[in-house]
This record gives C-alpha cells, structure tokens and sequence, in this order.
C-alpha cells in the first residue's frame, strides 16, 4: 500500500474511532469542551487577542513603515529580511504563539515582504509571550517569577540564534524603496485589524477546545496517568509545562515551551500553509528549538542559579541532576528526528 493511502486510512480509521468514543463517552465530550471554552475565555483570549489586533493595527499604519525603515540596516545583515518584516519579529516574540506568524503572513498576503522572507519567519516567530511564561509558568507552576524570565530569556535567545542562522545561510535583502501607497483611514485600519484577529480567535479557540475534548476522551476510555501525561506534554504546551513542572524538571519545562505543542502547531498550520513552508521543515525546527531552549537554559543556570519552589512543594535550587537525568536523552532525541525528518524531505527545495 502507498504512503498515501495509508495516512488515508490511518486518518479515517482515527475519525472513526474518535467518533464511536464520542458517542460512547458523552460525557467526556461534554466536560472537555466545557473544559476547553472555560481555558479560552479565561486564559487564551485575553492574553491573544489584545497582542493580535495591535499588531495587526500597527503593521497597518503608513507611520510604522517610516519606523521599521529606521531599523533596515539591522533587519538586512543581521536577519538578512527586509524591515517590513520587523514587526513579525517584534510580536512573534512578545505576542504569544501564533502572533508572529499570523503577521508574516499577513505581510506577505499584503505584499510587503517575499515568499521566502514570510516562509523563514514561520520557522521562527512561534514562541511563548512574557505573560505566559514569566506569570502562569514562572510564577505559577514553578513558584519563581525569575525563573520564568530566564524561560522567557532561553526561548527568546533560542529563536534569536535560529533566525541570525537562516540570515547567514540567506542572501542580504536589496534595499526597499519608498512606495507611496493609498493611505487608509485609521477607522479603516482598526476595523480590519479587529476583524482578522476576531477571526484567527476563533479558529485558535476551536483547537484548543478540539484537544481539550480529545484529553477528555482519552482518560475516560482509561488510559495510565503516565501516557496520557506523555501526550499532553506533546500536544498542549500549559499541560507539558505543568506535568514537567510537578516532575522538577526545569528543563523540560524549556524543551515544552519551545517544542510549543501540536496544539499551538495547528493553531499556526493555515498562516505556514498559506506562504508555503514545508510542514515538514516547520515540524523540524520546532524540535531544533525545543532542544536549543533546554540547552540555553541549562547554561544560564548554571552561571546564574535561581532558587524556586516547583509547585510550592519542591523547594531549593533547581540544580544539574534534573538535567542529567533526563533531558540530555530528549534533546538528543529532538534533534535526531529533526535531522531525520529533513533527510526525508531533502530531495525537494524546502523554502
């Protein structure tokens, strides 16, 4: 049978099989759905969508060309992308995950930046926002706001060090010219951008309530606590952070973050698809990231060790033996199915 087909019927067969769960649990599908709407008004809404319409406003504005065309030089030698690519970089780094990427694409359906600029964002832009990380995985989960600044500061330098990578393996931009465009009023602007990030919402709710129902199917059909913590962890980013974090394994709280989540992944899918990055390659960096975010992270502790209390229950430093524990066999892991995963795809240009 040909791969195709197989993915064909191996997708059915699990369409079908959720369905006849759905069917028989219902009440599983009932408390997972509510579950998921309760985290989306409470968590995901409000700390997306105020990021979402400003970046989308501000992107928008004739003004922020005459801002971004200040900060060309860096954005084309350093990043090697032209500066109307800079606020994809800004807000993929502080809007939360799937900000930066919904901008590139934006940017490129606009066409303000190039296919192959928008599909290099993609592969960096996804990462975690300070209020995520610094309050709910920080100062929440782990007891420590500091703790969560340094997460925020390895995922940060771990896409920062990803994107100067592609820049160097990327020729240098040609200078942008000055395009006089029609200039739209501001009501015009603000009503567009809140339309669009009203849209993305939703489409980002309906996920988050899709896996928070699929969780719900899976512990009522009776699966361990230790695989359905495995599958979590690798599907929804809050839930691998928090089992991670009750674990005492800091960085594997880092490797979440970056990793992001099947969750966040296909929250991003439609703006990676619609500037044509290879799924594959996409898949791929995310596990480059991850293992780069346990590494950085391990490194600032160890020349800045920070005490924290995980969960307010495991109190001291958070020292190397979570790392030799565990954490070197997953980033190895991690990067041998990145290395894996573009050898599969190596015959085909991947951007």
């Amino acid at each position: 049978m040909k791969r195709k087909n197989i993915r064909k019927v191996s997708a059915a067969a699990a369409a079908i099989g959720l369905g006849v769960l759905a069917v028989v649990y219902p009440s599983a599908v009932v408390s997972g759905v509510g579950a998921g709407l309760e985290t989306c008004v409470g968590v995901v809404v409000p700390s997306l969508f105020p990021f979402m319409v400003v970046s989308s406003f501000v992107s928008g504005l004739p003004a922020s060309e005459k801002i971004t065309r200040v900060l060309s030089p860096v954005m084309r030698y350093v990043f090697r992308l032209p500066a109307a690519a800079f606020p994809a970089l800004v807000f993929g780094f502080i809007g939360g995950f799937p900000v930066g990427c919904s901008v590139a694409a934006e940017l490129y359906l606009q066409g303000k930046i190039e296919r192959e600029h928008a599909q290099r964002l993609t592969l960096f832009c996804v990462n975690a926002g300070p209020a995520f990380t610094v309050a709910a995985v920080g100062t929440v989960m782990l007891g420590s706001a500091r703790m969560g600044a340094v997460l925020f500061a390895s995922a940060c330098a771990a896409s920062l060090l990803t994107a100067v990578f592609l820049g160097f393996m990327s020729p240098v931009p040609q200078k942008e010219k000055a395009i006089i465009e029609e200039v739209k009023p501001i009501s015009a602007v603000l009503v567009g951008s809140v339309e669009r990030s009203a849209y993305t919402m939703l489409g980002i709710c309906a996920w988050v309530t899709a896996f928070s129902c699929l969780f719900s199917l899976l512990g009522a059909v009776g699966l361990s606590e230790r695989t359905l913590s495995v599958i979590k962890c690798l599907c929804e980013v809050t839930c691998g952070c928090g089992i991670a974090a009750q674990n005492g394994n800091i960085y594997a709280v880092a490797a979440t973050l970056g990793w992001s989540g099947l969750c966040v992944i296909c929250q991003v899918t439609g703006f990676v698809q619609k500037v044509g990055t290879p799924l594959k390659l996409f898949l791929a960096f995310r596990a480059v990231i991850a293992a780069m975010t346990a590494v950085i992270c391990r490194l600032i502790l160890y020349f800045f060790p920070v005490e924290t209390s995980v969960y307010l229950s495991l109190d001291g430093n958070v020292g190397a033996e979570f790392f030799s524990s565990s954490a070197p066999a997953a980033v190895a892991l991690m990067c041998l199915c990145a290395v894996f995963v573009i050898d599969l795809d190596r015959s085909r240009k991947l951007c």
